[in-house]
């Protein structure tokens, strides 16, 4: 037990170094604007969806994909929960608005993949794959649905924009970004059980592997534009993190001890539940013109805190089960 949980830590202090890269460039004045720019499209359009797409496309099969339909339920049904308890808190913790959007991805989203399916790995070994990858199907596609477009409006109302109609093309391009439309195009050709000639699953594998760090050197070049210095404790960050690192779990514990699901499943669940927030929200709000110092101290700030709060639901779950 003692060496699955160095290994989770052994996890978040390997995303600290890929980080401290970015920050350590940053302070050698490799970016520009446009450099910066650059990165936050490269992500978001290029490595990111060609990622979920061979993801998906590599672990799962159709009979695998149709027969885990019923454990699929619990993650859902706790990411929308722990959604709509984001929203009251927002409410009763007069969260500022020009962030709110943000803050319930925060909030809501885990970093499933990048830090989820290796802390899974270590903790329960490779069976943990698959209830890990269920988890990260309700994940991904609460954040680029829903956690895209609340970013996005983030960004609208920070520059005054006009807000587009919820039913509009511009929403709906919005909801169907390119990363949502790499996970959707792996799921459907599961379904039908097709797949693409080698040479393109490959070309996708080997642009899908930049995603990880160029997103993590992207959060330390961010991390020394605001200054570490200026990452404060606010409110609404702490906010995040009793979400994060409470609400979150809590839930899908609750769920798992309601629904009927295999204990390995649960505990699965509530660690992916437990995981920092997603990086992609700093790279969202670059993209959408959003707050970006909020979105990135959310993650530099629960991705140094998820060492403690790692350990700390392993021994609860194992007092349990």
């Amino acid at each position: 037990m003692l060496e699955a949980f160095l290994k989770s830590i052994n996890c978040v202090i390997i995303m600290g170094l890929l980080a401290g890269a970015g920050y350590w460039t940053a302070s050698k004045g490799w970016y520009d604007q446009t450099a910066t720019q650059l990165i936050a499209r490269l992500v978001t359009f290029l490595s990111l969806p060609c990622y979920l797409f061979a993801s998906v496309s590599e672990r799962l099969t159709h009979d695998e994909l149709i027969a885990l339909a019923g454990p699929m339920v619990i993650p859902f049904i706790s990411m929308w929960l722990v959604f709509f308890t984001s929203r009251i808190i927002i409410r009763l913790g007069h969260v500022t608005t020009t962030h709110s959007g943000i803050f319930s991805s925060a909030y809501t989203a885990s970093n499933n993949m990048f830090i989820g399916l290796p802390v899974s790995i270590a903790l329960f070994g490779e069976e943990a794959v698959i209830p890990t990858l269920l988890y990260f199907f309700a994940n991904t596609t609460f954040f680029w649905t829903m956690g895209n477009y609340l970013e996005a409006m983030d960004g609208v109302k920070s520059e005054h924009r006009e807000v587009p109609k919820v039913l509009s093309l511009t929403t709906v391009k919005r909801v169907f970004s390119p990363p949502l439309c790499g996970f959707l195009l792996a799921i459907i050709l599961l379904l039908l059980d097709l797949k693409f000639p080698e040479p393109v699953m490959a070309a996708a594998k080997y642009m899908g592997g930049i995603t990880t760090p160029l997103a993590l050197i992207f959060i330390g070049l961010m991390i020394h534009t605001i200054g570490i210095r200026n990452i404060k404790f606010s409110k609404d960050l702490m906010l995040v993190l009793f979400g994060r690192f409470l609400v979150s779990p809590l839930v899908c514990l609750g769920l798992t001890m309601v629904l009927p699901v295999p204990e390995l499943f649960a505990k699965v669940y509530v660690i992916q539940a437990a995981l920092p927030c997603i990086t992609q929200i700093a790279v969202l709000a670059r993209y959408h013109h959003a707050d970006v110092e909020f979105a990135t101290t959310s993650v530099a700030s629960t991705t140094l805190l998820a060492s403690i709060a790692l350990p700390i639901w392993m021994i609860i779950l194992t007092a349990i089960h």
